[in-house]
């Protein structure tokens, strides 16, 4: 179970917040979703949302490129 969780949560063996936050994000996402749901019966507009969630690992992935290419990350 463990080796399964460090796979999960890290790339090449290195801890990646992207991953971790937009999961978390993406936790909370659905539980608000889910009580606008409940509460109003009508699904809000989600596009905003879904470009919150994805700029988070999306930045990690670019601040990860732009090491990359500094040369200070192999």
């Amino acid at each position: 179970m463990r080796q399964f969780l460090r796979q999960l949560f890290s790339e090449g063996g290195e801890a990646s917040f992207s991953r971790v936050g937009t999961l978390i994000a993406l936790a909370c996402a659905c539980a608000w979703v889910s009580r606008i749901v409940w509460k109003t019966g009508a699904l809000p507009a989600l596009e905003g949302l879904t470009v919150f969630i994805a700029s988070l690992y999306g930045l990690g992935k670019a601040g990860e490129t732009v090491q990359r290419v500094l040369g200070k990350k192999e």
